[in-house]
């Protein structure tokens, strides 16, 4: 007989019956009860042990929830680190590795999270894992794989000092295109402040003159004297 191939749905089915897990969805978190069947599960929710729980889950609001969804994730990537760092790997087999790691963990059905797809979005929202969708169909049809983001010191330090780079370059940016701008404006108040001199100027220079008045004056013409100091009358009475 052939053996189920590693990370298949037959495979991970044989794994759970070893360790003496059964289908996750006959499990309560609440009472930590591990039911059988779903006739098995049904009887449970029914019985008045459980049915305390809840009243007593009802009183404390969503508070249990959250403290099974903080320990979930806790857990979740406290393994996911252990067993593979940053590698990436199918989110899929990753969650049936999580199941095996301990038969007592918290289950999904009992966080905040109403499936994987949910948490593995809100992980990659939150920045915990690089979640890539690797179009690849396996026997439940999920598709997603997730890589570890590492947060050690070093990294977070890195991630800082990248960020002090990138606003040190926006702010020389900022004040480069200040300098740029009030450079533009004093240039364009030279402009027009020279241009209005150089037209005030222009229009001096070629303010029209006062027209030149020409009067004209007839000539006098005098009596022209007798070169050697007679006149006619002295010449009559001589004769």
């Amino acid at each position: 007989m052939a053996k189920a191939e590693i990370g298949t749905s037959k495979y991970q089915a044989k794994k759970l019956k070893a360790a003496g897990l059964q289908r996750l969805r006959f499990y309560c978190q609440l009472c930590q009860k591990q039911c059988r069947d779903e006739n098995g599960f049904k009887n449970h929710i029914n019985s008045p042990s459980h049915q305390r729980k809840v009243e007593n889950v009802q009183s404390q609001g969503s508070s249990v929830v959250e403290e099974y969804s903080r320990e979930f994730l806790k857990d979740f990537l406290k393994i996911l680190k252990m067993n593979h760092g940053t590698k990436k790997i199918d989110a899929n087999k990753f969650y049936q590795e999580y199941i095996l790691h301990d038969r007592n963990h918290i289950h999904m059905n009992a966080t905040k999270w109403t499936s994987l797809t949910h948490f593995v979005k809100y992980l990659g929202r939150e920045g915990l894992v690089r979640v890539e969708d690797d179009n690849l169909d396996d026997d439940s049809g999920f598709s997603l794989s997730i890589r570890l983001v590492d947060r050690s010191t070093s990294d977070i330090q890195k991630e800082q000092s990248n960020n002090d780079t990138v606003k040190g370059k926006k702010l020389d940016e900022y004040l480069s295109e200040k300098v740029l701008q009030q450079q533009m404006q004093k240039s364009r108040e030279n402009l027009e402040q020279y241009g209005g001199e150089k037209k005030k100027t222009m229009q001096e220079t070629t303010k029209p003159t006062e027209p030149i008045k020409i009067t004209l004056k007839r000539k006098v013409q005098t009596e022209r004297k007798n070169i050697m100091g007679f006149d006619d009358s002295s010449s009559d009475e001589d004769s």
